[in-house]
């Protein structure tokens, strides 16, 4: 028993990295900042909220890991099932252990939010499944995290008309984060020739197309001004963050080291939710 408990930690251990921690992080923490800074929320449903969420998410990373598992062996061996942390037989059951268990906890919060979270998951396994290695790499990235606010509101009956408004300020932000997280598997997707929208874009042109995307958000909310009454105390501040994370992922991105693509991807995912969090108990 003493034996096996290595192998259970290493295993373990495995299962979260092929899980996308980062990733699975940042969505957790935009859905529980959306209900926490869109109006008062019911805590109990927000839990709730969160871990049909975690579970959806486990899914999509589990299965992604399991579907690039031969890819992974050419050019990612250091990823969990080629390293032999993870055996490739235990993702499927796993992800549809998952799977059951965020619909099982999200019908808990009703029909009309368990379709979205379903909607939600199935960008995510159409992603893994279809459009990774294709142009449209980028629609599902984009339509998941259109669907992600409405998921919470709907859990949380907070929706006011003026949160509308955050799909103008915020959809740069999705289009921006599949760039920079496809980034650091650049160099891997153009040798093999299958790789997404990133790869036919060289990485000149997608990180010019990156940045042109950051720098849409603080525009819209200085447009949007126009129209909606902001809490300047609280955007002010969260503008000033989101321009330190993304000049330092710019100063990342000035090697082409992986590490610095991922430092930077990480830089880009913390603005994302500091700049939508704040926006919504801004406005």
């Amino acid at each position: 028993m003493v034996a096996g408990a290595p192998r259970a930690a290493a295993l373990l251990l495995g299962l979260a990295q092929a899980s996308h921690p980062f990733p699975v992080a940042i969505v957790l923490a935009l859905t529980a900042l959306v209900g926490i800074a869109s109006g008062p929320a019911d805590a109990y449903r927000l839990a709730l909220a969160t871990l049909a969420m975690l579970l959806s998410q486990l899914a999509i990373g589990w299965s992604n890991d399991y579907l690039d598992r031969e890819y992974d062996r050419a050019h990612r061996p250091e990823k969990p099932v080629p390293a032999g942390l993870v055996p490739a037989r235990v993702l499927p059951p796993l992800t549809a252990a998952a799977l059951a268990s965020a619909v099982a906890v999200g019908a808990a919060l009703g029909p009309d939010v368990l379709g979205l979270l379903l909607a939600g998951t199935a960008c995510g396994l159409g992603y893994n499944l279809a459009l990774k290695r294709t142009p449209f790499s980028w629609a599902a990235y984009v339509l998941a995290f259109a669907l992600l606010p409405a998921y919470v509101w709907a859990a949380l009956d907070q929706f006011r008309g003026e949160l509308w408004w955050l799909y103008v300020v915020g959809a740069p932000l999705a289009l921006a984060a599949h760039i920079a997280n496809t980034l650091p598997d650049l160099a891997e997707d153009a040798s093999s020739g299958q790789g997404g929208l990133v790869a036919r874009l060289g990485r000149r042109r997608a990180i010019a197309l990156l940045f042109g995307c950051l720098a849409l958000p603080p525009a819209s909310t200085a447009l949007t001004a126009l129209w909606l009454e902001y809490a300047w105390r609280i955007l002010l501040p969260a503008l000033a963050g989101y321009a330190v994370f993304v000049s330092a992922a710019a100063t990342a991105y000035r090697s082409v080291a992986r590490r610095n693509a991922s430092l930077a991807f990480r830089l880009i995912g913390v603005a994302a939710v500091l700049l939508a969090s704040a926006w919504l108990a801004a406005v």
